[in-house]
């Protein structure tokens, strides 16, 4: 559930992570609270695709960069878009654990996925059933263990306040802690999910709580709840690993910030994968430039280098539009990919399908490390370049060794960037 600070700088294809929220999560983010909205075999680098015959000497056909694909479909009314024109594309989908009773079928359409269920971290709901969307529900905590919940200085419970039926939850307890591990390990074993986007793993509290609105008793500082989050992933998140489960927090954090940055990079090492939505813009902003953009570019290059995937969600149309934010989003998390790392990224507008030919651009697997050029930035890959211009005010002409085709088909030797567009190219032969 996206929170996002409000800053006086500030400022993978998908299905509702914009609403990335549980079921009933469905209202937008506030622009005075931090950012995430409600959401949510181990990807080795192999081949994929047809192979044919090859000798032993033979190099490998490069993977597909569609399989660095992210889908979020964590909403009854996007039960379609896994079966759509990416299916078979995805990497990674995040579904409702609500949805278990269509996992067979979306795995079907997408053999080589990771399917993870969405559950809340930092708030308990009241959701009935067997499969509910909140790790911990307010009846396990109701009435035996008050603890669980946060209060106010006069000791009322705390609720969201753009998602009212929530209930913010002490996630620094041991004993809340324990019982959500234990109530997600459960469910995801029994209904057969490859694992979980954990929601709501702030490192401030967000949702009009702490310095953003009501003080919480239980936490002085946004600091001290962020560290108790790093807590609670320290012992939530080995445990679902040892299970062989996948552990992808939605961390709620500015990457330019540096108190934030570093609980970050501290919950990362007891996951799978770091979830970063809000990737190279808010869902109604301009595209990220200067220290913004290379603030969370290399937040992305941290994690990856602690050996930790990363899942990136653009979020449109923003300023720019659909087709600039796609290619500003995916060419800036190609420019960062490790080309090893079992990371994706995935787009989300409600507006348009899960799924567009920008995806079909596929230049292979990075051979260099990205490079300055001009004001700019490139890199080079087996079958293409990635071109991002994150300037703030100057444009930036790319000098091509090599024939290209371009986003839109032409056959280009130069390319000419605005500051915030980007562009993904394949070599012309």
């Amino acid at each position: 559930m996206g929170t996002r600070r409000s800053l006086a700088f500030a400022v993978t294809l998908i299905g509702a992570w914009g609403c990335a929220c549980d079921t009933a999560d469905s209202s937008g983010t506030p622009s005075d609270t931090p950012g995430a909205h409600d959401t949510a075999g181990t990807g080795e680098t192999g081949a994929t695709g047809e192979t044919g015959e090859t000798g032993d000497t033979a190099e490998p056909p490069p993977p597909s960069l569609g399989l660095r694909g992210l889908l979020s479909a964590q909403d009854w009314s996007r039960e379609a878009a896994p079966h759509g024109e990416g299916a078979g594309q995805y990497r990674i989908i995040v579904l409702q654990e609500s949805m278990a009773s269509i996992l067979a079928e979306v795995r079907e359409s997408n053999p080589d996925a990771r399917i993870l269920a969405y559950q809340k971290v930092g708030g308990m709901r009241a959701d009935g059933g067997d499969n509910p969307s909140t790790g911990v529900r307010v009846h396990e905590a109701d009435g035996s263990h008050e603890e669980w919940f946060l209060h106010d200085a006069a000791g009322g419970r705390l609720i969201y306040c753009d998602y009212p039926e929530v209930w913010a939850a002490d996630i620094g307890d041991p004993g809340y802690q324990q019982r959500w591990l234990a109530n997600v390990r459960e469910r995801l074993l029994r209904d057969g999910f490859d694992g979980v986007m954990m929601d709501d793993v702030n490192t401030f509290p967000g949702h009009c709580l702490g310095s953003l609105g009501t003080p919480i008793a239980e936490y002085d500082t946004d600091e001290a709840y962020g560290d108790a989050v790093v807590a609670f992933m320290e012992a939530v998140g080995p445990a679902l690993m040892d299970a062989d489960l996948l552990v992808a927090p939605n961390i709620a954090m500015n990457p330019w910030e540096d108190v934030m940055r570093t609980q970050a990079l501290a919950i990362a090492p007891h996951t799978t994968h770091v979830t970063r939505e809000y990737w190279m813009r808010w869902d109604d902003s301009e595209n990220f430039t200067g220290p913004n953009w290379d603030s969370t570019l290399t937040l992305y290059e941290d994690v990856e280098a602690l050996g930790v995937g990363f899942l990136a969600l653009t979020y449109g149309p923003g300023h720019e539009g659909v087709l600039q934010g796609q290619r500003y989003g995916r060419a800036s998390f190609l420019l960062a990919w490790d080309g090893v790392a079992d990371s994706a990224w995935g787009y989300q507008d409600e507006q348009i399908d899960p799924w567009t030919a920008e995806w079909a651009i596929d230049p292979g697997l990075p051979t260099e490390s990205r490079r300055a050029d001009g004001v700019g930035w490139r890199r080079a890959y087996t079958g293409g370049t990635v071109l991002v211009n994150a300037d703030e005010s100057a444009e930036q002409t790319f000098s091509l060794d090599r024939p290209h085709i371009d986003g839109d088909g032409n056959r280009v030797s130069e390319v000419t960037l605005q500051p915030g567009q980007a562009m993904v190219l394949v070599h012309a032969e």
